[in-house]
């Protein structure tokens, strides 16, 4: 699927110095690394290859250098034997995006492992954030164009972020808030059972009881097509196919505009 290519860049720890930590270990035992800076108030999470097939979400947080002001990390492969395997799930075939302890279902259309939390790499971002308490969590992946907001309190962010666009940057991608969409929690279980997104969107509640803004970016399939309501039914062999031919074109079309989200991200302050 393409999922093997990669253009990872140089470092810049003189503009923003931070420290790499070893979160977890996969299924097989890799590695799950992340560059933080120093906990603290407005900390924000920023997540890629949770599906290591979509592979420029990887390159994207890689990439990214955060602004300074507020605590960041950056998270690029959440499932490394995924991408050793090429493949969207981990070594034990698990989608740890339908893995999740909240509304997780064992009759999900994508294999779900044998419980909530079941797998190491689910649990290494539990309690990551449960002990670096982010404000603000964005997962990348591809290819719906989106910027989906889970819970009301993800609203201000999403909104941050489809602000940092100009009318052209926006002809990809659209808004989706949650809440303005589907109205009910229960409408809301229907879908992703098991996700990231809905269990810190949702499910999530610190002990000082605020719940963190969670979004999940949705990298367009093809950044020259206008977002319509309903997408092609090949439009993730487009972008596979593109990403296989040329990746650094397709990281050109989507870069500067994913990046200007992030940013909006991490500066937006929340109350």
């Amino acid at each position: 699927m393409g999922g093997r290519t990669f253009l990872f860049p140089r470092e810049d720890t003189t503009v923003n110095p931070r420290q790499l930590q070893t979160i977890g270990y996969s299924v097989e035992g890799r590695p799950i690394e992340l560059w933080s800076d120093s906990a603290g108030p407005n900390g924000t999470l920023i997540i890629g290859g949770v599906h290591p097939d979509e592979s420029a979400a990887i390159n994207l947080v890689r990439e990214f250098v955060p602004p300074s002001g507020n605590p960041v990390a950056l998270l690029p492969l959440a499932n490394p034997d995924g991408l050793v395997r090429d493949s969207r799930y981990n070594a034990r075939g698990v989608d740890i995006n339908r893995n999740a302890g909240f509304n997780w279902r064992a009759d999900s259309e994508e294999p779900p492992g044998d419980a909530p939390w079941s797998e190491p790499e689910t649990r290494a971002l539990q309690e990551f954030i449960l002990s670096w308490r982010p404000a603000k969590i964005v997962a990348l992946h591809w290819a719906l164009g989106e910027i989906d907001a889970d819970g009301p309190q993800s609203t201000t962010l999403a909104e941050a972020m489809w602000n940092a666009l100009s009318k052209a940057e926006r002809m990809p991608y659209r808004l989706r808030v949650t809440e303005a969409e589907r109205r009910r929690l229960r409408e809301t279980e229907a879908e992703c059972p098991g996700s990231l997104g809905r269990w810190a969107g949702y499910g999530l509640i610190y002990p000082d009881d605020s719940r963190p803004a969670m979004i999940t970016l949705e990298l367009p399939y093809d950044a020259s097509v206008p977002r319509t309501e309903s997408l092609p039914d090949d439009h993730v062999d487009v972008v596979q196919a593109h990403w296989v031919r040329d990746p650094e074109s397709y990281l050109a079309t989507v870069r500067d505009p994913v990046f200007k989200m992030l940013r909006a991200a991490c500066e937006l302050l929340l109350k």
